[in-house]
């Protein structure tokens, strides 16, 4: 992954680079049956409010950690699919790369994170009914340790 803390990629530059698909808020290289490689999340923290319908999600940021509200819009969340792949990750330690949209097709990479733990919030949903959700706490990882090597 030779994304930078900072650069600022497209949809599709997200898609190709880690390997994941180009929707979702949770995405994953890999399978939950044989073994994840890596996650991707896509998070948005200032929404007009014609994007609640659809990002409902009341991601926040505190200091160096993320709060960010797992997979399912409607009804009752459930651990399965990327719930689970990031509740996994506390046990297993596949990276998790975490970029915000900040305008359509446009996403800002906000470093390399690992996942704290996992409680239960109520928020609303895409009808603005309430819902039980998942929340990870994730902690960004120190960029002192870098991936690649440059060549110098």
């Amino acid at each position: 992954m030779n994304s930078k803390v900072g650069q600022v990629l497209t949809n599709k530059d997200i898609s190709r680079m880690f390997n994941v698909c180009a929707q979702r808020g949770i995405r994953y290289s890999g399978s939950l049956q044989t073994r994840i490689q890596h996650v991707v999340l896509i998070t948005a923290f200032h929404k007009a409010p014609e994007d609640l319908r659809r990002n409902p999600y009341n991601d926040r940021k505190a200091g160096d950690r993320l709060l960010y509200t797992g997979e399912g819009r409607y009804g009752d969340q459930r651990m399965n699919r990327g719930n689970l792949v990031l509740k996994q990750q506390m046990e297993k330690g596949y990276p998790v790369y975490v970029f915000e949209k900040k305008s359509p097709g446009k996403h800002i990479h906000l470093g390399k994170y690992k996942v704290l733990c996992v409680r239960n919030e109520v928020q609303n949903d895409s009808e603005r009914k309430e819902k039980q959700v998942f929340v990870f706490e994730l902690h960004k990882l120190e960029s002192k340790f870098p991936e690649h090597k440059s060549a110098v």
